[in-house]
């Protein structure tokens, strides 16, 4: 097992900077997720891990090690890319020893023994004699998983492995990524935009966008307390529902605001913390939303309604499905206020709950839709 120490590392290209003085420690054996979207920075992050690209400030350690100066071919990394990158002409078996011998220097009795072993364990010792061509999607991302895990490298890096599978196969197969890589002690590395595979594969999560860490932690940690205004309308499925509040009037889709900051705000609130009705009258401590359904997602057991405001902005709730009201019918949903997160428009960053900061309503908003 080896850990990760990425500190102060800045990639440009050209007047463009990829990535912007990131510091990210990986411990031995933890598997990490690099979760963000198209052009955010997270596949070159893997790729200055890998070595495929130099910094232009920073360190990268492995175990303590600097790895700065070592070229990609003597550093202790295995990679699993996106395309698979098998060689077509090569059985799968040819496939998972050609590096063994070449780069580990086994014999061929050595790797072919080090191959069925593996591909047994990831239950595709069948496919050893099969080329590319001959396998499904899935079976040629696990060839590639296993020619990774073959090498016993203390660290692995995932290059969105699971893109552009059926969903089925899709969530049998991080699953059974994530326990083969805790199963050998790798370090694991995976990035991707999908936060579905982030938070099932990965005991923390780093979010990264346009070039910067917004937030490292656990999923709970991520899911509960977004620390910034990207990281809380990024994550979540449907992601946090966004109110700003007028900087003069200090209204928001609530009403009108009293107390907590004088800076600029907007108020962030989950879908699921969101309940159909008008909870319990004249509390302080219950917030409402009233306006017109306009659109139901089917989700299996729940629905994800979305309603429309007087204001023409909307918002969602998450309802099981025996209480889905219709489209186009006036809907009020309530929310308790510690429920209600601030956020700096200032800074993006987390202030606190509406109750912690002292935000309440002065006049509730207006029902008239």
């Amino acid at each position: 097992m080896t850990s990760v120490e990425i500190t102060g590392v800045t990639k440009r290209f050209g007047a463009v900077t990829a990535l912007d003085d990131i510091t990210l420690h990986v411990q031995d054996g933890e598997n990490v997720a690099i979760l963000g979207p198209s052009g955010s920075g997270k596949s070159t992050l893997l790729r200055v891990i890998a070595g495929l690209e130099p910094v232009d400030a920073g360190e990268i350690r492995f175990g303590g090690e600097r790895q700065n100066d070592i070229p990609p071919e003597q550093r202790d990394v295995a990679i699993v890319f996106q395309s698979y990158a098998l060689y077509p002409h090569l059985t799968s078996r040819e496939n998972i020893t050609l590096g063994l011998r070449h780069g580990k220097k086994l014999s061929r009795p050595d790797a072919d023994a080090r191959a069925t072993d593996i591909a047994t364990r990831m239950q595709v010792e069948h496919l050893l004699d099969r080329k590319p061509r001959q396998m499904s999607g899935g079976q040629r991302q696990r060839i590639a998983l296993a020619r990774a895990l073959a090498r016993r490298s203390g660290i692995v890096l995932l290059d969105e492995p699971l893109s552009g599978l059926d969903a089925q196969l899709h969530a049998a197969l991080r699953v059974e990524i994530a326990s083969l890589l805790q199963s050998v002690g790798a370090t694991g590395i995976n990035v991707t935009h999908d936060q579905s595979d982030a938070m099932a594969m990965a005991s923390r999560i780093a979010v990264i966008n346009k070039g910067r860490i917004e937030q490292l932690g656990t999923p709970d940690e991520l899911y509960r307390r977004p620390e910034t205004l990207f990281v809380a309308g990024f994550v979540g499925t449907p992601p946090m529902n966004l109110f700003q509040v007028d900087d003069e009037t200090r209204a928001s889709e609530f009403g009108t605001h009293f107390g907590g900051e004088e800076e600029p705000i907007t108020l962030g609130v989950r879908p699921e913390r969101l309940h159909a009705g008008e909870g319990r009258s004249h509390s302080e401590e219950v917030w409402r939303l009233t306006g017109r359904v306009v659109l139901i997602e089917p989700t299996g057991r729940e629905r994800i309604v979305h309603v429309q405001l007087p204001s023409h902005e909307a918002f969602a709730i998450l309802l099981a499905g025996d209480e889905v009201p219709a489209v186009g019918e006036r809907f009020t949903a309530w929310c308790e206020r510690e429920h209600v997160h601030v956020y700096s428009r200032a800074t993006q960053q987390r202030l606190g709950n509406a109750q912690e900061r002292g935000v309440t309503l002065r006049e509730p908003a207006l029902a008239g839709v």
